[in-house]
């Protein structure tokens, strides 16, 4: 089975989801370390949706 670029995507936005828990258990939610990695998080899923959308103009 071939590995997409949306499932490595999600596999980035899972990663990345993981290590923000982890961050913020040792730090304050408003941490600029914990924000920062929420920020890469965003930017991930931003990417995912964009690339579904995307996807959904070119199949319409």
């Amino acid at each position: 089975m071939a590995v997409t670029a949306a499932d490595t995507l999600h596999q980035a936005i899972e990663q990345k989801r993981d290590e923000l828990y982890k961050i913020a258990s040792k730090h304050s939610w408003t941490s600029p370390e914990v924000i920062s990695v929420s920020q890469e998080l965003d930017s991930l899923i931003t990417r995912h949706v964009l690339s579904k959308h995307n996807k959904e103009i070119l199949h319409s």
